[in-house]
């Protein structure tokens, strides 16, 4: 799960404000300039344009969530599979890791094919937390397991961009292709963490491809582009 950093909006005098939008939908340019058009939870890329689905992060069909169905923060992109198995179910932000506010590369891994799991260096406390974003969004689900639905394609589309980021893998080692083609093919495919994945003993890919998806959060990684926790403070 990519970790973002979203657009910070001042006033006039340069105070920080929750930026509103009535109606929501008159989000989607700024948030496609800022984020990308990419699921924030699994990663697919979402075109086109008009099928961009704003994500709203506390459910504004909860009556108690309906002073923010219009604000900034509370808005995020998110495809049909990931909308539908969130829902409107209600957190707590402390309670899970979201890429917003925290440096979701620490809380999963990515194994051979594109199979994400929760990562084994995370505290009892921490693991619970990227427990529970699993049981937000589903995004671990796959044929076999209880949940799936063969509707969701978001396995699959996964497996296939981890199998074509191998191939990719093996042209760039014989310098068959430069760093920009892997990065515009990635860009186009999404799954920012799948191509970080693959190419992460390549530092200079691992760097244009965290410049270039608009709105990963740069305060997550280190000079030589690896994990760290967000802005020095937890995961």
């Amino acid at each position: 799960m990519r970790p973002i950093e979203k657009k910070i909006w001042k006033d006039e005098l340069g105070n920080s404000i929750d930026k509103e939008y009535d109606p929501y939908t008159e989000a989607k340019d700024d948030l496609i300039a800022n984020i990308g058009k990419y699921c924030s939870y699994c990663e697919v890329p979402i075109p086109p344009k008009s099928s961009v689905a704003i994500e709203h992060i506390k459910p504004k069909s909860l009556p108690k969530y309906g002073h923010l169905s219009t604000k900034w923060s509370n808005f995020l992109f998110s495809c049909t599979n990931c909308n539908a198995i969130k829902g409107t179910k209600d957190f707590e932000f402390d309670d899970l890791h979201l890429p917003h506010k925290n440096n979701t590369l620490l809380s999963f891994r990515l194994d051979e094919g594109g199979l994400l799991r929760i990562s084994p260096n995370l505290s009892v406390d921490e693991k619970q937390k990227a427990e529970k974003t699993i049981w937000l969004v589903g995004i671990d689900r796959r044929p076999g397991d209880e949940a799936y639905s063969s509707k969701d394609d978001r396995w699959q589309n996964r497996f296939e961009t981890w199998n074509l980021a191998v191939k990719y893998l093996k042209k760039y080692r014989t310098h068959s292709v430069s760093v920009d083609v892997i990065v515009d093919l990635a860009l186009a495919k999404g799954f920012f963490t799948v191509w970080l994945t693959v190419f992460e003993s390549f530092v200079e890919v691992r760097k244009a491809l965290i410049h270039k998806f608009e709105g990963t959060a740069t305060t997550c990684f280190d000079s030589s582009s690896n994990a760290i926790n967000r802005n020095g403070l937890g995961i």
